[in-house]
């Protein structure tokens, strides 16, 4: 009963990021790294199916017929026909929900038919508990809360021990066969010669002659059902490497918490920006991480629920936060269409250890920080955030640029009411470039993407090895795990199995 308890209340949490009812229960559902627990505790449950469907085909027929006609007729009469009849239907429930949840995950856990199949586990999840419910509670009716002491015995025969030994074995053996499953992506070699220029249309020949894989993302805002299919390729010379990823996105969306001029002043225009969440108003965005490991759960570091980490501030959102817990540094590269394409860069970040708490900070984010930089950056063009009101930074010193996506500093003026000329209804920029680019740890990978046709195209590049105690060196064994976003600040695309990279040189 309680592994079947977790793989449930740990499965509604994964399912709490893109159903947002689930929120509601909040406070029953598991935190943490639910992960692992749904993976394992799904293993166990999937070997509790197996034992009880070989249990029902090797009863012996004494067991069969254990209940003759007369019996049947007295428990029948005792009873009554509605009552035998109520748990017939309530067991072919049970019986077609868990053997739905049971299949649908296994393929899910290898990455096979999830657009199809994700739904279907979901809604079977959900039946399952039903029956748990409606199996349950005619007992409790009839029988009082003596009833639950069956479910904890003070003690188990060794028939019973072997029968745990042999699910746990089978359990066992099913993570373990899952654990080699892994995309597998060719990293095809190119001489050091051979220009591969970064500007987000793919047009030279060794792109269209390298092989590639699709990865099915799921579970994110915006997009056709909440999935996208990624395609990734790749290329490597002596120094770098090359990417290049395709995904479906049927809008361009390059917008980034517009300022707006109403009535009362300056205001953020969002619809969900308040508590890190926004989906309406934010720009595309890409995100890759490398590991060299290659667990479940973006290798462990996505810790979900409102205060995952111990000691650590709840967040805004519900959601979660992504950090490493045995101090073991991944790579992320964050690829955004309005902040750095124009930079030709991608932001390189890190997943590290949960950060230090600031004094005065809204937004803690634990283990998801940035590389260090020389200098550049692009900053909010605010100077306090308020929901109803703010008060821009700088205004543009041509007015004609007002509209523009991003607002260069040199472009623009420290704001003063008197100079604040612009209509009612008005819009700026709420991004604020110091500078054109960074430099330093933070500009070590090159990125350009480009929208046509309902598909971004993203090239980037980095250096095999940059010596960053912040990046992970590319070569064979790395894993790598893919996030798509659609207009929105962090409920992004997900997949379960990992991609590792094989160099061809």
């Amino acid at each position: 009963m309680g592994t079947v308890l977790l793989s449930l209340l740990s499965g509604l949490r994964i399912s709490s990021l893109n159903t947002p009812v689930l929120m509601h229960f909040d406070a029953i559902l598991i935190s943490g790294a639910v992960h692992s627990m749904h993976l394992i505790s799904g293993y166990v449950f999937s070997a509790l199916v197996l034992y009880f469907i070989y249990y029902q085909f090797n009863k012996s027929p004494l067991s069969k017929s254990r209940l003759n006609k007369p019996q049947l007729k007295k428990s029948q009469h005792k009873q009554g026909y509605r009552n035998q009849s109520y748990h017939q239907w309530v067991n072919r429930l049970g019986y077609t929900a868990g053997l739905l949840s049971v299949f649908t995950g296994l393929f899910i856990s290898v990455d096979l038919m999830v657009t199809t199949l994700q739904p279907l586990h979901f809604t079977s999840s959900l039946l399952f508990l039903l029956y748990l419910v409606m199996h349950s509670w005619i007992y409790v009716l009839q029988h009082g809360k003596g009833v639950l002491v069956r479910l904890f015995p003070s003690s188990l025969t060794h028939i019973a021990w072997l029968k745990l030994a042999i699910i746990a074995l089978i359990a066992c053996l099913l993570y373990l066969l899952n654990i080699p499953v892994k995309h597998s992506l060719l990293v095809s070699a190119i001489p050091m010669d051979v220009l591969i220029e970064i500007d987000g249309h793919a047009n030279e020949p060794q792109w269209l002659t390298t092989p590639s894989i699709s990865i099915n993302t799921i579970g994110g805002a915006n997009f056709v059902d909440g999935n996208t299919q990624v395609t990734i390729k790749a290329l490597s010379n002596a120094q770098e490497t090359f990417f290049l990823f395709t995904w479906q996105d049927p809008t361009q969306s390059i917008e980034h918490l517009p300022l707006l001029k109403t009535a009362q002043g300056w205001k953020v225009k969002e619809d969900g920006f308040y508590r890190f969440d926004e989906q309406s108003h934010y720009e595309d965005k890409f995100a890759v991480m490398l590991s060299n490991t290659c667990n479940s759960g973006a290798d462990g570091t996505a810790h979900l629920g409102k205060t995952p980490i111990e000691g650590k501030p709840s967040n805004w959102h519900g959601k979660g936060y992504h950090a490493s817990l045995n101090n073991t540094v991944r790579d992320l590269w964050h690829w955004k269409a309005v902040r750095t394409n124009d930079m030709y860069l991608a932001d390189d970040n890190f997943i590290g250890a949960p950060a230090s708490v600031q004094y005065g900070q809204r937004r803690y984010s634990a283990g998801y920080q940035a590389d260090g930089k020389e200098s550049g950056a692009y900053v909010m063009n605010w100077q306090w955030y308020k929901p109803n009101f703010i008060i821009p930074k700088r205004l543009p010193i041509n007015y004609s640029i007002a509209d523009k996506k991003v607002l260069p500093w040199f472009s623009s003026k420290p704001y003063q009411s008197q100079l604040d000329t612009l209509p009612e209804g008005s819009y700026l920029p709420s991004v604020l470039y110091r500078s054109n680019r960074f430099e330093g740890d933070r500009a070590d990978v090159r990125a350009r993407g480009h929208w046509s046709n309902g598909v971004w195209t993203l090239e980037l590049v980095r250096k095999k090895n940059t010596h960053s105690k912040h990046d992970v060196s590319l070569k064979t064994g790395v894993c790598m795990w893919v996030s798509a976003f659609d207009r929105s600040q962090i409920a992004h695309t997900r997949h379960h199995k990992a991609i590792q990279l094989q160099y061809s040189l």
